[in-house]
């Protein structure tokens, strides 16, 4: 028998995570899913000052859907 793992790293457990419900006709194969520094939680607070400028920075350069669902500014009325 074959069986399907997974190592996702950062963003890549997140892909890796939004992937598997379009990959459910193989769901008997998975066996293994890693996810090494993913923020399945998002990133919300940090005590960086300078890594909280390059977010802003970066969703208002790139206009980065990934990065706005990241830090949880996706959605005004989250429930």
């Amino acid at each position: 028998m074959r069986r399907l793992s997974f190592v996702g790293f950062s963003m890549g457990g997140l892909i890796c995570r939004a992937a598997f419900p379009l990959l459910e006709c193989y769901a008997n194969k998975f066996y293994t899913f890693i996810s090494l520094s993913s923020p399945h939680l998002g990133y919300m607070y940090n005590s960086s000052k300078l890594l909280d400028t390059g977010m802003w920075f970066l969703k208002k350069w790139k206009k980065s859907k990934s990065l706005a669902q990241l830090s949880m500014t996706d959605e005004t009325n989250a429930e």
